[in-house]
Order: C-alpha cells, then sequence, then structure tokens
C-alpha cells in the first residue's frame, strides 16, 4: 500500500494577515474622514513653527491651543477639547494629548489631493519641542442602530469570504498583532514611533472580529507577545510548507515578499496598501516575478533593500540618502548587503581598484556612514521564521451556524446573514470546493467514512481491516501471530486517556503491508451497528496473553506507556516492545511535534481521521460505530507500521550513539515510566487541610497590612485597582510599569523593580507567592486523589523537553517549590505506604560534575577527584583569600551555577548583593583561571550556529533553527571562523545561544539519571527488592522502602546512581530518609 498517489495535490493553506486586513476593512467603508491629532507633551511656552504648520499654545495658563496646518485648517482648542492619555510601556514624561479636527469633505479628486496633503504636513511636523504625528480616520462608519462601529467585522468577513472561495484553501490561520512591544521597539525604540495609538472604536471592533473568528468560524487565531503578526505567518509559512501544504498569505504589506518562494510553495496574495484612499482589487499572487516587478529585487533581496532605503512607514531609518533607484542598483551588482560592504570595504583598502559598479563618489560616503543603520535596518525588516508555535492544527473543521447567525444579526449585518449557506461551505471541512456540492447528492450518498477518507481532499490511502468478532476468526490471528517472525505494530483504544480510570474498547494489530494484514479487535463498543457480538475481553486475553507476554515477538507501538498501562489493568505485562515511534520521533526530530498525525503529515503528506472527527458528539469511543473504529486505529497500526521501517533506515545513518541512546536508554526507559505512574503516591489530605487553614490565616493577615499601607480596602486579585493604589494614590514610580488595556501593569517584573520603592510591595509579593501554594497545590492536589488507588499519580513526559530531561503533567510534582516555609511544607504531605519509609535520593552537583568533565578542567577536576568544596575553591579565587566567609562561599556558590546558564555581571550582582564593579571583575578572573570552561561553552555556540545542533554525552542532539535571514546564515561555516561576538548582539535570536552552551550540560544530566532508573529498575526486578520508585525531580530520585530493608536498599541506590556512568569526576548521591519527602532532605 502506497502513501502518496503520485499525482497528490497538496492542501492549500490560506494564511491572513489579520491587521493589515483590518486594517484596510476600517477603511474601505467610510465615505468621509477626520483627521486625528496626536501629540506628545513635551511643549514649551513659545512658538515654534514645523516645515508648513504651527502649533500655537496662545495662553499656558488657560490651556488654549490654536491649531494651523497648511492654511487648510484653523481652529481654536479649549482644555475640554483634548482627552490626555499614556502610551503602553511609556513612562510619565511620555505623556501624550489627543484632539480630532473635523475635516469631512465628499471624496473629490480636489478633495483627496487636499486630505493627502493635509495628512503629510501633519506627519512632518515634529521640532525639538514636541512630536506631532496626525492620521485620517473614518468619520461617517458603518455602525450599528446604537452606535457599535463594524467596519472592520464587516469588510474582513467579507473579504475573508471571497477570498477562500477563490482560492478553496483545507486549511485557514489568522494572525494579529499584540499591544506589547515588541523585540524589534526594544531593539530600536523609534521603530514604529510615527504611528499614533489606534482609536478605541478600532480595538473594539477588532475584538469582536476576533471572537467571531476564533468562537463561530471555529478558526485558529495567533498571538504572540514581543513579535509582529509578520513573525507569525513567517514561522508558520516555513513550517506548514515542511508539512507539505501549498501557502498563500493574504496581506497588503509588501514585508511579506521577502518569503515568497515556489519551491517551498508559498506566494502572497498582495491586497495593496491600506488607507483612506486604498482602491478596492482582486489581491495579486505574488511569486518571483511578481516581486521583481513590484520591488525591483526578488525576495530574497527584500529584506536588503529595506536595510539600504530604509522604511518611512515602520521608521526603519536604512542609510541616509540611499533611494530605491540606488539600493536596486547596488543589489543587482552585488548578492547582498553583505557583499555591498565586503566591496566597500575592499574599495577602501585599496585592494579592488576596477570596480565599475555604484560604490562610488557620493555613494560610497552614504555608505560608510550609513553601515551601522544598515545592519540595524536589516534586523528590523527581517521577518522571523524560527518563533516557538505549539498549535499546527490549521484545517478547518465546523462553523457554528446558530450562533454565527446570531451574532451577525446583533451587529445588523444582515447581507452576511444572506450569505450563511456560504460561509458554511467554505469554512467547514475540507473548504469550498469540497462542501459546495449539489445538497441533494449529498443527502442520496450515504457513503461510509472509508470512503469519505479516499476522496479526500488529503488523498488519505484507502485501507481495508480485518474485524475479529468471532473465536474462529480470533483462532486464524492467533496462529498469524505466531508464525510472524517480524515486527508487529499494535495499539488499543479506550474510553479515557486517564490510563487508570480507561475501558478497554478494541485493540488494533498491523503484521504487514498486504491488504489482509490490518485487523481490528472490538471489546467495549456500545453502538446500535448490526454486528456479531463482540469478544469478551476475557476471551481474547486469554489466547493473546502468550504473544503479548512474549519477549521475543517484536512489538511496535506510538507511546507504548499507555498502550502498557491499559494491558497491566487487565493483568498483562507487555514485552517485546523493539520500537516506539513516538520516542524515536523525538529523537530523530526533537523540534516538532511528535504525535503520530503530525509525524505521518510530515513523511507523508496527509493526516489521517483525527480523535475528534471520529467520535464526533459522542466524547467516548465506546459510542463509535465499529467499522469506523476499525478504520481509525487501523491507520494508526498501518502508520505505526510504516513509520517504523523509515525510523529504522534514518537510525542507521546516524552516529552509533544516537540508535545506543535509543536502545539502552530511551526505550527501557518507558517501561520503568509506566511503572512509576501507576504506583503513584500517598497524600495526606488531613494535613494539607490544616495547611490550608493556617496559610488562608496568613494571607488574611498579610491583606490587613495591606490595606493599612494603602489607607483602604480593594481587591488584591484585581490588576486595574491595584495598579491605581500603587501608581495613582502612592504615586509609585510609574516608568517602572507600562500602560495596558486594563490599567498600569502589576506583574512580577514590576513588583520586583518596586520592591525598594514602598513598604506595600514585599507584602504583595508574599501574598501572590503564598495564594499560587494555596490554589496550585494545597487545595488542588486532594481533588486530584484517585478514587481506585488513593494516591496521585502524574505523568511523566519522555518526548517534549528539548534538553532531553522529563517533564511532570497532570499533576506537575517536578515543579513544587522549596523556597519558603509553606512551599517546604507541602512535601510533608507526601506520605510513603504506610508501614514503609521514603528514600531521597539526589545526584550533588552534577551539572558542575559535567561541565567540568565536557571542558576537560583539570583544577575542577582535581577539586572534585579529592571531594574538595568546590564552591569554597571559587570562592578563594575571586576574594584572593584563603580564609572566606558563608557569604563568600555564597557568591562562589552562585557563579559557578550561573556560569552554566549563561549569568553576566548585572544578573550577579543581583544575586549577590555585590556591585556590578565588583561582579565584572569575579567573572574575569574566573573566566582566567577556569578558561577551558569558557572554551568548552563557545564551542557550543558556535557548534549550533554551524552545525544546527550541540550534542550531550549520549549523542542526544539538541537542534537550534536560526532564522535564514539571520544568525542562520552561519549555518555550514567553521565554526572556529564565526565572529561570536557579533552573533551575541543579534537580538532575540542570541538567547538560543545561551541555550546551546548550557544543552551539552543539563542534557547528558538528564541522560545519566535516566540510566540510573534503567539500571535501578532492573535490579530491583532481578533482586526482589521491597521498595518502588515513585518520583524523579530533574536531579532527584523518590522511593518508598519497606523499613526492614533500608540499609541494603539505600547503599543499593546510592552505588547503583554513581557508578551508572564513568566520567573523569566521581558522581555523588546524597540520600535522605524520611516518614514523608520534607524529612528527606
Amino acid at each position: 500500500m502506497s502513501l502518496k498517489s503520485e499525482n497528490s495535490k497538496k492542501p492549500i493553506l490560506l494564511l491572513v494577515d489579520g491587521h493589515s486586513l483590518a486594517f484596510r476593512s476600517y477603511y474601505a467603508y467610510s465615505r468621509s474622514f477626520e483627521i486625528l491629532v496626536t501629540a506628545n507633551l513635551k511643549l514649551k511656552s513659545e512658538i515654534k513653527e514645523g516645515l508648513a504648520g504651527e502649533l500655537i499654545i496662545e495662553n499656558p495658563d488657560e490651556k488654549k491651543f490654536n491649531v494651523q496646518i497648511n492654511k487648510i485648517y484653523s481652529r481654536d482648542l479649549n482644555y475640554e477639547d483634548i482627552s490626555y492619555f499614556y502610551p503602553e510601556n511609556s513612562s510619565e514624561k511620555d505623556k501624550f494629548f489627543q484632539f480630532t479636527l473635523k475635516f469631512s469633505p465628499s471624496l473629490s479628486k480636489d478633495d483627496e489631493k487636499q486630505l493627502r496633503k493635509a495628512i503629510n504636513i501633519s506627519l512632518d511636523l515634529q521640532n525639538n519641542n514636541f512630536e506631532f504625528y496626525a492620521e485620517l480616520v473614518p468619520a461617517n462608519r458603518l455602525t450599528t442602530d446604537s452606535g457599535i462601529p463594524t467596519n472592520i467585522t464587516y469588510g474582513f468577513l467579507k473579504s475573508l469570504l471571497e477570498n477562500c472561495k477563490k482560492h478553496s484553501p483545507q486549511g485557514v490561520c489568522i494572525a494579529f498583532d499584540t499591544k506589547e512591544l515588541t523585540f524589534r521597539q526594544e531593539l530600536d525604540p523609534s521603530y514604529k514611533a510615527n504611528r499614533g495609538a489606534p482609536p478605541s472604536i478600532f480595538l473594539e471592533d477588532i475584538k469582536r472580529l476576533e471572537n467571531i473568528l476564533r468562537s463561530q468560524l471555529n478558526l485558529p487565531i495567533f498571538k504572540l507577545p514581543g513579535f509582529e503578526a509578520d513573525d507569525i505567518l513567517g514561522t508558520i509559512s516555513q513550517k506548514a510548507s515542511k508539512d507539505n501544504w501549498h501557502i498563500k498569505i493574504l496581506s497588503g504589506d509588501k514585508d511579506l515578499f521577502q518569503l515568497v518562494d515556489s519551491k517551498k510553495d508559498i506566494y502572497v496574495l498582495y491586497m495593496g496598501s491600506g488607507g483612506p484612499f486604498a482602491k478596492s482589487s482582486e489581491p495579486i499572487l505574488m511569486n518571483e516575478d511578481g516581486v521583481l516587478d513590484k520591488l525591483g529585487v526578488v525576495p530574497e533581496k527584500v529584506v536588503d533593500l529595506k536595510a539600504l532605503m530604509g522604511d518611512s512607514s515602520d521608521n526603519i531609518p536604512g542609510v541616509k540618502g540611499i533611494g530605491p533607484k540606488t539600493a536596486i542598483n547596488l543589489l543587482s551588482e552585488n548578492n547582498d548587503l553583505e557583499c555591498i560592504f565586503e566591496t566597500l570595504d575592499e574599495i577602501n583598502l585599496g585592494t579592488k581598484t576596477n570596480y565599475n559598479g555604484f560604490i562610488k563618489g557620493s555613494v560610497l560616503k552614504k555608505l560608510e556612514n550609513g553601515r551601522d543603520s544598515a545592519y540595524k535596518s536589516q534586523l528590523l525588516a527581517t521577518i522571523k521564521t524560527n518563533l516557538q508555535i505549539e498549535n499546527d492544527n490549521y484545517f478547518l473543521s465546523e462553523v457554528d451556524s446558530d450562533n454565527l447567525i446570531a451574532k451577525l444579526k446583533e451587529l445588523e449585518l444582515n447581507s452576511l446573514v444572506k450569505q450563511i449557506d456560504k460561509f458554511n461551505s467554505t469554512f467547514s471541512e475540507g473548504g469550498f470546493q469540497k462542501n459546495d456540492q449539489n445538497k441533494e447528492e449529498e443527502k442520496e450518498s450515504k457513503i461510509s467514512k472509508k470512503v469519505e477518507l479516499e476522496n479526500s481532499e488529503n488523498k488519505i490511502p484507502k485501507i481495508k481491516v480485518n474485524i475479529i468478532n468471532d473465536h474462529k476468526l480470533l483462532d486464524k490471528l492467533v496462529k498469524r501471530l505466531d508464525k510472524t517472525n517480524g515486527i508487529v505494530s499494535l495499539d488499543t483504544e479506550t474510553n479515557s486517556l486517564n490510563p487508570i480510570d480507561a475501558e478497554l474498547i478494541g485493540i488494533g494489530l498491523c503484521l504487514g503491508e498486504e491488504i489482509d494484514d490490518l485487523f481490528y479487535i472490538p471489546l467495549g463498543h456500545q453502538t446500535k451497528q448490526e454486528t456479531p457480538n463482540q469478544l469478551s475481553i476475557e476471551d481474547v486475553f486469554s489466547k493473546l496473553r502468550t504473544w503479548i507476554e512474549d519477549p521475543k515477538k517484536e512489538k511496535a507501538l506510538q507511546n507504548s506507556k499507555f498502550d502498557r498501562q491499559i494491558f497491566f489493568n487487565h493483568g498483562l505485562d507487555l514485552k517485546g516492545v523493539t520500537f516506539d515511534t513516538l520516542i524515536a520521533d523525538y529523537l530523530l526530530n526533537n523540534q516538532e511535534k511528535h504525535g503520530l498525525s503530525e509525524i505521518s503529515f510530515r513523511l507523508f503528506g496527509f493526516k489521517p481521521p483525527s480523535f475528534k472527527e471520529t467520535v464526533g458528539k459522542n466524547k467516548d469511543f465506546s459510542f463509535v460505530d465499529i467499522d469506523e473504529a476499525s478504520i481509525y486505529c487501523g491507520y494508526d497500526v498501518f502508520l505505526t507500521f510504516k513509520i517504523v521501517k523509515i525510523f529504522k533506515e534514518r537510525f542507521s545513518t546516524e552516529k552509533d550513539k544516537l540508535i545506543k541512546l535509543f536502545e539502552e536508554i530511551e526505550l527501557p526507559l518507558e517501561p520503568v515510566l509506566s511503572q512509576m505512574e501507576m504506583n503513584g503516591i500517598i497524600i495526606d489530605v488531613s494535613y494539607l487541610e490544616e495547611l490550608s487553614k493556617e496559610l488562608k490565616s496568613t494571607l488574611e493577615n498579610i491583606e490587613a497590612k495591606v490595606y493599612e499601607l494603602a489607607e483602604e480596602i480593594f481587591n488584591l486579585s484585581s490588576p486595574k485597582q491595584l495598579g491605581e493604589i500603587l501608581f495613582e494614590k502612592l504615586s509609585l514610580d510609574k516608568r517602572k510599569s507600562r500602560k495596558t488595556k486594563t490599567g498600569w501593569s502589576t506583574d512580577a517584573v514590576v513588583l520586583e523593580k518596586l520592591v525598594d520603592e514602598h513598604e506595600i510591595i514585599q507584602h504583595l509579593i508574599k501574598h501572590r507567592t503564598l495564594s499560587k501554594l494555596l490554589s496550585t497545590y494545597i487545595d488542588a492536589l486532594p481533588n486530584l486523589i484517585n478514587e481506585k488507588t488513593g494516591r496521585v499519580h502524574t505523568n511523566f513526559n519522555q518526548a517534549a523537553t528539548s534538553t532531553g530531561r522529563l517533564s511532570s503533567s497532570n499533576p506537575n510534582l517536578q515543579n513544587i517549590p522549596v523556597r519558603t516555609e509553606f512551599s517546604r511544607r507541602i512535601r510533608k504531605a507526601f506520605l510513603p505506604e504506610k508501614g514503609w519509609k521514603l528514600i531521597s535520593a539526589d545526584y550533588s552537583q552534577i551539572e558542575l560534575r559535567i561541565l567540568a568533565h565536557l571542558a576537560n578542567e583539570e583544577i575542577l577536576i582535581n577539586a572534585f577527584q579529592q571531594n574538595d568544596d568546590i564552591h569554597s575553591l571559587t570562592a578563594r579565587l575571586i576574594f584572593e583569600k584563603e580564609e572566606i566567609s558563608a557569604d563568600q562561599r555564597r557568591v562562589g556558590k552562585t557563579i559557578n551555577f550561573g556560569i552554566i546558564y549563561g549569568m553576566g555581571p548585572r544578573k550577579l550582582a543581583r544575586s549577590t548583593g555585590v556591585s556590578t564593579e565588583e561582579a565584572k571583575d569575579f567573572l574575569i578572573k574566573y573566566k582566567k583561571r577556569y578558561a577551558k570552561v569558557f572554551t568548552f561553552l563557545e564551542l557550543q555556540q558556535r557548534l549550533s550556529l554551524s552545525k544546527g545542533y550541540v550534542e550531550t554525552i549520549f549523542g542526544r542532539k539538541r537542534e537550534f533553527k536560526f532564522d535564514k535571514n539571520g544568525l542562520g546564515r552561519l549555518l555550514g561555516k567553521d565554526p572556529y571562523e564565526i565572529d561570536l561576538q557579533s552573533a551575541r548582539k543579534a537580538g532575540m535570536e542570541a538567547l538560543s545561544l545561551l541555550a546551546a552552551a548550557n544543552a551539552p550540560i543539563q542534557g547528558s544530566s538528564a541522560d545519566i539519571i535516566k540510566v540510573a532508573m534503567v539500571q535501578l529498575n532492573r535490579k530491583f526486578i532481578e533482586m526482589s527488592v521491597p521498595a518502588k520508585m515513585l518520583l524523579q525531580v530533574h536531579d532527584e530520585l523518590l522511593f518508598e522502602a519497606e523499613p526492614n530493608s533500608l540499609e541494603e536498599i539505600t547503599k543499593l541506590i546510592k552505588e547503583t546512581m554513581e557508578g551508572c556512568v564513568k566520567l573523569s569526576v566521581p558522581l555523588v548521591v546524597d540520600i535522605g530518609i524520611g516518614d514523608n519527602w520534607m524529612e528527606t532532605k
């Protein structure tokens, strides 16, 4: 069976630039305009003229202004005509005022010219006394009878519907900007500073639109603080291209032309620029030739074009004096910006004398003076393509027709209500082409799910599944399994994702690639489908037990941990698992998602039927018809079987290290984690109830103190009310906060900045910390106890982190804090089996030991081998004295651990209380003494840039995907020739370099404790040790053990953990024993 037909058509993904389309809609349905003027309140009393207009303070005391714009407009303004506001992320000195000039003629050609002239003049009104800018805003807008603005909602939905009907996408997603500062504005505060804040009616309309898109049309909306919609579209387009989508980006922004790449099937549907005078026209599909015709350069040179000529709309400076013509000519003679400046350097050095291009005379001087500005502009103009965006399900799903009609009627958009059938067909699964069929044909053709899948746009291959529903068929299957020597893929279907509570509904198997190699055994279906009785679970397992528990019968699963637990619930011990596609994909593609659907899309170009569409409104797999369930499960096992073959080939091309990591660490770890999850841990409910009462009393006392200091009672949980108390009533420094749509920000970062300004802050921080402990752990844990077992059962996620560490969820038992008294006391609630003891085994300074080993730093290696106090050693070094105090040792400890995570002098100073200059001096001494440490850390950063990944001791790779227009250009270069100092200045991307330096250390630590877990589990089984492994918290393992064997058990644990891996330094494990988790520390 082939997974791809030869002429398979890629599904179309329409990416929508939400801000661009909303902006066009804002103006598109208005017949007249006003001029909204915004000025910064940095005014002086004397008259200052702008280029062609002036803002005059007639009488500062009476707050009376006179406005003149290019002799077109003159008006006196009184104080009450003006509104004041603080833009978000601004300081008090950046107070703005705003007023509106009524300028609403009909749009004749002459009026249009006058309006254009007026808006341009006002935009240029900037001088030393004030910042002054203006924008045209719609005056006669579309509104409901009650005055609710609907320009954007109407225009956006109308345009989206028209474009989706025309292009028939199978997937749609929409990206919007956020209000927060972006990394570009942090890099250059002048970026887009020439734009006024959008009017409130704009934001109100956008909010209503987003609700309709998300809730009624079920379209994914993407926003990411710190980044623009362009960056989101850039990232999704690259990712979707790899997933075999044909991408069309709907936008009026020429910046997105840099993404056009026909080899990757990425195109832009260009709507033209927006604004009051934008002409309505069909979007133009831009390929490379279209971009060249429009801008004069090919897509890969768009960024460098902006770097040279700048962009006034975004306030990107470019090179002063370089216009479009010169920029295009320069780029036509040179590959890119780098090449231009390399040529410039050659000319300056005299090594290039026969250059006949455009770098000569005045252009030469302009480039020389504008080099820094060009590179900064390049960074500002480059769209990010490597953001961390979790959701990658872009397929259309189902329109909520009833609520959509109600919402459109509420907004009085009756013309859209009349098109409800088009909304249903266009935005339902499969897209317009698939759904806009004759409805009578649909009624007549009640085809099975299998045929629907065969005919879908996704080109999902047809499969045939043998349903085993009598003893004769079961006996035949068992005989085939006994004779099969190759690998068999296996899957279970249940009615719950909680393995402890789940009931088994069916079992799927794939024995090969032939048409009769797929099997489904229904066991717990409750459908009305006419079918022979299902076999009982007892009968099936009595015949399958031997095969399931045979370690020589090779089995492959996707997420075998879950299926193992299901079999465990029925008394079966799953053995012979030689491949898990989820774990394998995690090792081979650690930056991707590892669900079977995602892997299938990456490898074969289609996604199998989803659980959601299979189960439908039933929400329970037991109510799915057996025929449909067999197809769903059949795809799971068939895809798993096919993926195994591909991944085995890929493993064979990798180094032996990665195969060893898979076969000797990750795969054997899976049953260990499975058993740990099933073991669970006991929680002392009565103790937590008492702790809850005590903590609530403490919180009440803190609240009383806060009210006393604030001199009024307010809601501590309301950021708006708290902001008013702190910044209006108590007049704390507003520069340390930022204005949001609800008021002043009072998040943790802001409170930390204010901690020295007022006594109230420390009480607020403590209140938040304790409130989170109460809600997240103390009051929550009792509700998470499983009724069947009386224990709390966490999930250990083996394929979730980029470093190789395990993560914990539902609940997260790895993140219980230990810094405060109450947080430490939470651990007292974790108990062993009655009469048993808890054992904690914690690796001591393991990351420092790994760093010493990897860096081959002799001083550290010798210190660890001689069991010296490493923190005292470092303290003696930086303080240059033999006798050191406890505080000085603490500084040494902070540096030792901080170096691993890229700590700089400022953070070191904050963490230790020393001055920044002292911190700089300490780091210089550290670097000089431990030179090999820094050489190793820098090498990892270089390797991440040159190879795109770094490795742990065991060969685990952590991949780094840098922007192809940013640091990604260094891929393939000699790591030792990379200018690391320049790379570290690359804005947000440079943060990945810190992660690259740390990844081999943290990843090796994760690998070592996994090796220890596998070895301990094997010894526990072989030696029948009366102990159970319960939790793993990164460098710590927690066990419960029978008390009479504690000495032997702790010795076994310590020796195994310390001896599981041989390094150039010894591993040390600290053992603690107690009646609860807190006592083990």
